[in-house]
């Protein structure tokens, strides 16, 4: 065993750039995962963890021995909720807190892990792609199992005396059947571990990670010495320039998994409760770099957005390569074709092979804040044959989609087809339908073929000048100053400082419920700082599970699209002080008259 001892490096960090000393548990910075992961297609949250999350198992507790001090305390149990054999807790600051270089610091403990248990305290990059090509960062680990302490040069070592950390990346190398993800792991079988002489359970430890733009390395400080613990440090490359984006922070206690030597309920044998006490995290800059952004704080873009252009005017664009990607689903029916340019130099152009489906699009990196273009339109040239059906639609980070068809032979949305290049105007909010949330938007135009309608014979296509426009703040008389402008507002002369709705009407005072905005659309609302989820049926269709968007200590989520005579029914879950609650359900039906 070789023990790297790290040289002080505290001339290369400077000042705090950002903390949680968890002194309260902070909405505004944490959200707390619930369930076992099948919700988000995760089940066993990919790792075949047996826990079921649930927000009573994460809390803030005084630190004992530290008079004044309190951490967050997350809690894994031996107890049958949501079908599982345990409970256990997990936060993370996805949308709300991330971290881009720096220093990062953490002082934690945890109890004896034993086999069983799987403490952790990571991170996820931000990124609109899927893991692994997202990037992640793991801090600290503990629980490993057996055979995973072998491969790191560590057999027969003690599992309370040993932690480890890791990143994770995709890279074409490493894909085979075996791991069909194609996740590149830094520590696979390679020593990315400490272990210590005296065990690491019930007593504090630091751990820190150094990252910048070009190196990551990790330590654990044992006893008032620094360790690392890579044998060198991590050099980011071209291939693993995931780390050269944002990241977001997440901590939680698991209980058994392909991670640990417990695969089956019996097979834990860590003492329970289980406890992970978290003193604080910390970032710091490091070496002149290091960024936190709070809160979602992507700023809407406005004007003219361009998704695919060369010389087309706007005010932002997405550029492929840099902060935007081509994507093709089907490899085995698209392939590159020939076709010119309809400006500039560049042009997505595909040559298809007849009898499957085709589909693809652009997918930018990081979420995009679209909200201003909700009045707006996509505007995109294409060169595709008249008698293919296709369809063309947009995404958004929550993993919601909507598509519009154009028919064979038809003419929708302007789009005439004669062989040559033509342009479709698509008004923004036909293309988003009642589910997109044009706030955090991933893939801003795709196209695909349409269910029932594969083509059968071979033909080129060709797309180009794809561009939303506009965006932008009214600029319209707001007499009153409630920012809602005097030709759209319902309820003009509000007092000052009135909080108000889409509609410049006061908010309802009432703690959760639903206003009707237009014959289009409507607006669910609860009245909390607290986290709120809304359930609900249009026409009896399939339930929709949302996540509200918290805007000034409201949640909130608008739904366009509708049309006069729908139905909605709805209802929510939503935090309040002594825990989750569920309301009853209720019907709301769109009417031509209530929002007149």
């Amino acid at each position: 065993m070789t023990l790297c001892v790290v040289t002080p490096t505290s001339a290369s960090v400077g000042k705090l750039l950002w903390q949680d000393n968890f002194d309260s548990f902070n909405n505004e910075i944490w959200n707390v995962d619930i369930g076992d992961g099948c919700d988000q297609g995760i089940c066993g949250w990919g790792n075949q963890e047996l826990q079921w999350y649930h927000s009573d198992n994460v809390s803030i507790t005084d630190i004992v021995g530290e008079p004044g001090n309190r951490g967050l305390l997350i809690e894994a149990r031996k107890e049958s909720i949501g079908g599982k054999g345990f409970s256990s807790g997990k936060v993370h600051s996805k949308n709300k807190v991330s971290i881009q270089y720096g220093m990062i610091e953490t002082r934690m403990k945890v109890s004896s892990v034993d086999t069983g248990l799987w403490p952790a305290i990571w991170m996820l990059g931000t990124s609109t792609a899927s893991w692994p090509a997202k990037g992640e960062i793991d801090i600290m680990e503990m629980g490993q199992s057996e055979q995973a302490r072998t491969d790191a040069g560590f057999p027969n070592s003690d599992i309370d005396s040993y932690t480890g950390s890791n990143l994770i990346f995709y890279s074409d190398d490493a894909c085979n059947s075996g791991n069909p993800t194609c996740a590149a792991s830094v520590a696979w079988q390679t020593d990315n571990a400490h272990l210590s002489t005296t065990v690491l359970t019930d007593r504090f430890v630091t751990y820190r990670l150094y990252w910048t733009d070009t190196t990551i390395r990790f330590t654990v400080e044992d006893q008032g010495v620094e360790y690392s613990m890579f044998d060198q440090p991590f050099s980011i490359s071209e291939e693993s320039d995931e780390f050269n984006a944002p990241f977001y922070l997440l901590m939680n206690l698991a209980v058994g998994g392909n991670f640990t030597d417990a695969k089956m309920n019996h097979q834990v044998s860590a003492p329970l409760p289980g406890k992970m006490v978290v003193d604080y995290v910390r970032v710091y800059e490091y070496n002149g770099q290091g960024e936190v952004k709070v809160g979602n704080s992507t700023e809407p873009e406005q004007g003219t957005f361009g998704v695919y252009t060369d010389l087309t005017q706007t005010n932002n664009k997405l550029t492929v390569g840099v902060d935007s990607d081509i994507y093709v689903w089907n490899q085995n029916s698209l392939s590159l074709g020939n076709i010119t340019p309809f400006e500039g130099e560049q042009v997505i152009a595909w040559d298809y092979r007849p009898n499957q489906w085709f589909g693809g699009g652009i997918q930018a990196r990081q979420p995009t804040n679209m909200s201003e273009f909700a009045d707006g339109e996509l505007r995109f040239r294409i060169k595709i044959p008249k008698n293919v059906a296709f369809k063309v639609g947009i995404s958004d980070t929550y993993s919601n989609e909507n598509w519009l068809t154009f028919a064979a032979n038809e003419t929708r949305y302007g789009l005439t087809r004669d062989g040559d290049w033509a342009q479709a105007v698509v008004p923004i909010d036909e293309l988003a339908g009642p589910l997109i949330a044009l706030q955090s938007l991933k893939s801003h135009f795709s196209i695909a073929s349409v269910d029932g309608q594969i083509p059968r014979a071979p033909f080129s296509m060709a797309i180009d000048d794809i561009i939303w426009t506009g965006g932008g703040v009214s600029t319209a008389p707001d007499s009153d100053n409630d920012g809602i402008a005097d030709e759209v507002d319902l309820c003009p002369n509000t007092p000052a400082n009135t909080q108000v709705d889409e509609n410049g009407c006061a908010i309802v005072a009432g703690e959760f419920g639903i206003s009707q905005l237009s014959t289009k659309s409507i607006r669910f609302y609860v009245n909390s700082n607290q986290w709120a989820d809304v359930h609900y049926q249009i026409n009896g269709g399939v339930q929709q599970n949302v996540r509200m968007n918290m805007n000034s200590g409201q949640n909130e989520l608008v739904i366009n699209g509708l049309n006069i005579g729908d139905e909605i029914s709805y209802w929510f879950t939503y935090l309040k002080p002594n825990g989750a609650v569920d309301t009853k359900e209720q019907r709301f039906m769109i009417s031509p008259a209530t929002w007149m």
